[in-house]
């Protein structure tokens, strides 16, 4: 009895831990990282470490460690349009998570549903996608409303988000493990032993056709994941040119390498 209420739960691990709408990033061949957070506001951009300030920009200003900068009308005109740029690629990258998010929860509303008869409540699979969107938004978002994007945090989404799941389905799972007892009990006093074989047997096949079900079914909004990711990193490595333009012409910049295509370890040889 113990032994099959815990293969119960390790199905349940299995499909919120390991289902591939869950998975963010820039492409499978993107090898874009941030080297330091940055922080986007209505009317300035900033660029930090560790909660040091390193530069901001507003508009076609900049100051470096909290001193302003001048600037000529040329080196104006490219800080001007790398703050316009990052205007327009940070949503982008806020709407990509969360519509990533979404289609995780459509499949863990799934998930839930279909245990719903071994005392799940459906409603958990939508509470636990909530808190994480809580989560996310608030590792997004700054005090004042405006976009927030830790280094790494293009490469470390997915982890972080799988390992988040992982721990909300643990949670409910443990919670909810009265309710799973008592409807397996139930299950097993209505039969006899072949009886509540047969009926674990025909669970596991339903929770395979399940999954199986799932992939179908998001495949495509996936797919079209997949493919928006890939063109937003083709975006960034233009986004990166245009930094690196920056960082020559202005010399104040040369050592912040805030965008970084393949090892960070050789930003400064670029």
């Amino acid at each position: 009895m113990i032994a099959r209420s815990v293969m119960l739960a390790l199905a349940l691990f299995g499909f919120g831990a390991a289902a591939e709408p869950s998975q963010f990033n820039f492409g499978d061949e993107c090898e874009l990282s941030l080297s330091y957070d940055i922080e986007l506001e209505r009317d300035s951009l900033e660029v930090s470490d560790a909660g040091e300030s390193l530069y901001r920009i507003q508009g076609d200003q900049l100051w470096v460690r909290g001193k302003s900068v001048d600037l000529d009308a040329s080196q104006r005109t490219l800080v001007r349009d790398y703050h316009a740029e990052m205007e327009r690629q940070l949503p982008k990258v806020v709407e990509l998570v969360n519509d990533a998010l979404m289609l995780a929860g459509t499949a863990l509303d799934t998930v839930f549903t279909e245990l719903s008869d071994f005392g799940l409540d459906p409603s958990q699979g939508t509470d636990v996608m909530a808190r994480i969107q809580d989560k996310v938004n608030a590792s997004m978002r700054t005090e004042n409303g405006g976009i927030r994007l830790s280094a790494n945090a293009m490469d470390n989404f997915s982890d972080e988000l799988d390992q988040t799941l992982e721990t909300e389905i643990e949670s409910v799972i443990s919670a909810s493990m009265g309710g799973m007892l008592m409807a397996l009990g139930q299950a097993m006093s209505e039969g006899d032993s072949g009886d509540f074989e047969q009926r674990m047997e025909d669970f596991g096949t339903r929770m395979e056709r399940m999954g199986e079900r799932i992939e179908t079914e998001m495949e495509a909004q996936a797919t079209a994941l997949e493919q928006r990711a890939n063109a937003m990193c083709s975006e960034w490595q233009q986004l990166d040119l245009l930094e690196q333009k920056m960082q020559r012409q202005i010399p104040q910049l040369a050592e912040f390498d805030l965008v970084v295509q393949g090892d960070p370890e050789l930003a400064m040889l670029r």
